[in-house]
């Protein structure tokens, strides 16, 4: 059986914002120069933890494209609360659509073909949203993604935000869904593999996208452990893992 592909990224970098100061004299900043160098193939931008307003957004990925550095980034794009807030999923698509043009304005195609696009609602993610309320519904996280994906039609779209393998069946169903970005539901191998084996049932031999977004946890398992489970995983997957900025040589070593 041939193996799920393995693409390693990063979770974030830092730009020059235009400041008049030295672009290079910034302690504790992180590159996508530094984040290629460790071995990252891309990165993610816009998570719904690091709160870039998509002008940011669309500043670090004209950045990349420039640039041509780490084209295997996942772009992630969705709604606050303020936004969501008593707004049909029509309105709230349109929002979407509008934020994904601004986004990818002035980005060449070619750049946008190697991207994966990601609808997850700020206010719908464990941690930083709003955990007292149910999260999108399969109905309304259609309506987003193929609000997104009028916008770039080749461009593989996922979702993200408190993903169970109940969930995953029912969100997957929709064709334009092609995968998931897992935050808390990527921390332990098992609960990995089980998001994994539904996401087969669903979309069977079709291209499938598993996103592990390891945040700052400290896994449990390691890393060479992590990685010998998902080879159990066939060729329809293609596999994104995101460690912290200090892991990404480590692992880099293990692929």
């Amino acid at each position: 059986m041939k193996m799920a592909k393995i693409i390693l990224s990063a979770q974030n970098f830092d730009i020059y914002q235009g400041d008049n100061l030295d672009p290079f004299a910034r302690t504790g900043d992180t590159s996508p120069e530094q984040l290629k160098s460790a071995g990252a193939q891309g990165v993610i931008i816009g998570h719904s933890e690091v709160g870039d307003s998509p002008k940011i957004i669309h500043q670090k990925l004209l950045t990349l494209a420039n640039k041509k550095l780490l084209p295997k980034t996942t772009v992630l794009l969705g709604e606050s609360w303020q936004e969501f807030d008593g707004q049909t999923p029509d309105q709230v698509a349109s929002t979407i659509s509008s934020m994904t043009t601004a986004i990818l304005k002035d980005i060449p195609s070619a750049f946008i073909k190697q991207l994966v696009l990601g609808y997850e609602p700020k206010w719908g993610s464990r941690g930083s949203g709003r955990d007292d309320m149910s999260p999108p519904t399969p109905e309304f996280i259609s309506a987003c993604v193929k609000a997104i994906k009028s916008q770039a039609k080749t461009t593989p779209v996922i979702y993200g935000g408190r993903s169970t393998p109940e969930r995953t069946k029912t969100i997957l169903a929709d064709d334009n869904v092609a995968g998931l970005i897992l935050g808390s539901a990527c921390n332990t191998i098992e609960k990995t593999l089980a998001i994994a084996q539904a996401m087969k049932k669903v979309k069977g031999n079709k291209p499938k996208i598993l996103h592990a977004n390891f945040k700052a946890y400290h896994l449990t398992e390691s890393y060479e452990d992590y990685l010998k489970a998902i080879n159990q995983l066939d060729n329809s997957f293609t596999i994104y893992l995101s460690p912290p900025h200090t892991d990404i040589y480590k692992l880099k070593q293990l692929l």
